[in-house]
């Protein structure tokens, strides 16, 4: 991991996987995860597999200069495997990200800019719509599985076209990844 040089500590990209990957399709974020790991190159981002949400993830999204998270979601409005994203600049609202996780990302951003936290310049928030986040399962659901790849390669797509043009301040479903 660089921390950077002494005048600018800040870590350029990081990208966190958020969930529990015993748990079907909430390990989602794991898995996406792991396959960037293996498709960017060596040293362009930090990665992180976290089981925790909240108040925990305020520490692992402190100090970066641009943040990606990957979470299970549950909207109940869309099929599952269904991908979302929501890019957010620093002085734009925090989004509302409902999962399994104690509070809301929200809420989590809300407090951090009070404690004066060294927040992400940049943070997009890439969801997918979770089958069943509650059997104890070693795998997504076909459906969420199958929106894997697709995710990883828009994300890979993203990161090459930085800044976002569309989504800034909204939840966007990538509907060329999107389920059938």
């Amino acid at each position: 991991m660089s921390t950077g040089t002494p005048t600018n500590p800040r870590i350029h990209l990081t990208v966190i996987g958020l969930g529990n990957e015993y748990l079907t399709d909430d390990g989602v974020g794991i898995h996406v995860v792991r396959a960037l790991k293996k498709r960017l190159p060596a040293g362009e981002a930090e990665f992180q597999e976290l089981p925790v949400g909240g108040l925990q993830l305020l520490e692992h999204i402190s100090g970066t200069e641009h943040c990606i998270i990957v979470d299970a979601v549950t909207t109940g409005h869309n099929k599952p495997g269904t991908p979302y994203r929501f890019v957010q600049d620093a002085e734009d609202h925090p989004p509302f990200l409902r999962s399994s996780h104690q509070i809301d990302l929200a809420q989590v951003v809300t407090l951090a800019k009070m404690m004066g936290a060294a927040l992400p310049r940049h943070l997009v928030v890439y969801g997918v719509e979770a089958g069943d986040i509650t059997t104890f399962h070693e795998g997504c659901t076909e459906a969420v599985s199958r929106t894997i790849p697709k995710l990883v390669d828009t994300i890979c797509r993203d990161l090459g076209d930085e800044p976002h043009d569309g989504g800034r301040g909204e939840w966007t479903i990538l509907t060329d990844v999107a389920p059938d």
